[in-house]
This record gives C-alpha cells, structure tokens and sequence, in this order.
C-alpha cells in the first residue's frame, strides 16, 4: 500500500485548522488542493476520511485515527531530517533570496545576518521584488526562498510545485494626514474610507485588497498618486497628498504632521517563505527558513517594546 505524504499533512492540518480553508492557509495551498490531496489519501486507505456537511468539512471516525497518526509520522520525519541536518559538519554553497521591500527592510538583515554568523561557508544574494515577482522567480528557478505575503481577503496561490511556511502576521494601518477630516481618530472603520483618494503601489498585493474593498465606492478617483515605496508614501501623506494603508513591518519613522489610524476589520497580511517543494530536503533552505522565522519573530518583539520600527542590522 502506497500512502501519500502530502495526503497526510493535508489531514493532520484539517484536524489541527479545523477547516479546509484554514488547513490551505497553514500550507500555502489552495482549498482545491488539500481536497485533492485527502481524496488521494482516502483512495489510498479505501476509508472516507472527511465527511460533507454543506460546505462544512468535517472528519470522520476513521479520519481522526489517521489524522492522529500522521501526526506522529510527520513528527519523526522532522525529527529525522532535524538529526540528518545537525550530523552534516556545515551548510555551504550560495543561496539566492527575494523578498517584497518591507520585508528587505524589516527581517531580511536580520536573517541574512543569522546565517552569515553560523554559516560563513553560505553565499546569500538578494533580490528585492513584489510579492507577485518574488513568487515568480522562486518558481522559474532564479531564486531559492522567497519572502511573499498575502492579505485575508486575498488570499495567497501557490503552484503544487510549491511549498510554504507562514513566518507571521502584519497588520497594516490607514494613515492621514494631521488635517484631515479623520485626523483626531485613533481608529476608523473600512467603509469611512471608501471615499478617499488613495496613495497606491500599481498591481501590487495591498492594491489588489484596496480595489477588492472599495470596488463598489463612489469616487472615481480612489487611486490618486502612484508611489511604489512606502517612506514615499509617509512623505506624500505628511504633505497632505493623499491617504495610504500601510503595514506596521518596516514602516520606519513617521512624520509629525501624519496620524496613524487603526482599522476595523484589521487589514492583517500573511506573511510566508516559499520555495521549490523539490528542494525543501536542501540544509541551505532549511537554515535560511529557520533564520527568516527567528527574524520575523524578533520583529514582533521590537514592535510590541514600544519602538514600532524594525531593528535593522548596520
């Protein structure tokens, strides 16, 4: 009998998620995909492993045995590949990273950082590209890792190719300037904002959330100025120019004329590190996924001391 693999995180990620949206979340895979995957390991076992109640997946009596299962079998298959990695002397060779710019600002010294200091023997070389570019070229080949993100109400898709890790979560804010009419807020709602002239990075992520939020607004004009780069974006709000959503991970120092709203719904990205599934055994990979999550991890940390800007290594 042949059992899949990826049949069993698909399983063991619905028990632990509780949702086929929330298991394809946790992966880095599309709904469709961890349906197929489960369908494949039912096949497999010649069980039904998850029954349909409407749209509600939910598993079965013999699912939760298995699920229980893969749990321990995917535990000594990290645990193994854990004790193979430590019994190689070093990691070595070059290991090429893309990222999305308030990731290069805000955790990717960090990482870069961390290995250089426990591997001296690994050549790193970054990319600085979109989310959508960097998911690109980690799947064309150009790169090894990269450092993509996604919002809740736009959620990431990868190729089946592909395998992910969520490092984290961001939160991103509306931000104005001291003279607008929302000024003295401390907080607004999504829909106050319908009506605003948007400073906005054309096709990128947080785009794609504002038009999928504000599809249905009356202003025509919601998307004002171009400006890829979010200090540019903090100094056109600081001269009154516009309105921008702007996650807390290296927002860096915020002028005195601008004020910093939270939302309500919280716009929260998700924040991953993608890389070819065919590698993901390789001990360069492995150590720069690890260094990533220890540096997003410290980002959180310095954020919630107070500073509310990223540490970045000079």
């Amino acid at each position: 009998m042949t059992i899949s693999l990826a049949g069993l995180r698909a399983i063991d990620s619905l028990a632990t998620e509780g949702s086929m949206a929330a298991a394809a979340r946790a992966l880095g895979f599309t709904p469709s995909a961890i349906s197929q995957q489960i369908a494949r390991l039912e096949r497999d076992l010649r069980q039904v492993l998850v029954e349909h109640h409407g749209r509600v997946a939910t598993l079965s009596a013999a699912g939760r045995v298995v699920a229980d299962v893969a749990r321990k079998i995917l535990d000594d298959i990290d645990a193994m590949r854990e004790q193979l990695e430590t019994e190689r002397s070093t990691v070595a060779g070059s290991l090429s990273l893309a990222a999305f710019a308030t990731a290069t600002r805000g955790i990717v010294p960090g990482a870069l950082h961390k290995l250089r200091e426990r591997w001296p023997g690994l050549e790193t070389r970054l990319v600085e590209a979109d989310s959508h570019r960097a998911l690109a070229l980690v799947e064309e080949g150009t790169v090894d890792v990269a450092v993509a993100h996604d919002w809740l109400a736009v959620p990431l898709v990868l190729a089946e190719d592909l395998s992910a890790r969520r490092l984290g979560d961001d939160i991103a804010d509306a931000l104005v300037h001291e003279s607008h009419h929302l000024g003295q807020r401390t907080s607004v709602r999504m829909d106050e904002l319908s009506g605003e002239s948007w400073l906005y990075e054309p096709g990128s992520v947080a785009h794609d959330l504002l038009i999928q939020s504000f599809s249905r607004a009356p202003n025509p004009d919601r998307f004002g100025h171009r400006v890829v780069e979010y200090p540019s974006q903090l100094a056109m709000v600081g001269a009154g120019l516009g309105v921008a959503l702007v996650p807390r991970m290296g927002r860096g120092p915020v002028p005195p004329s601008v004020r910093v709203l939270t939302i309500e719904p919280t716009p929260v990205r998700q924040v991953y590190a993608v890389w070819r599934s065919a590698t993901g055994a390789r001990p360069a990979l492995r150590a720069a996924v690890r260094a990533l999550e220890e540096a997003f991890e410290e980002s959180l940390a310095h954020r919630a001391s107070g500073s509310g800007q990223d540490p970045v290594l000079v």
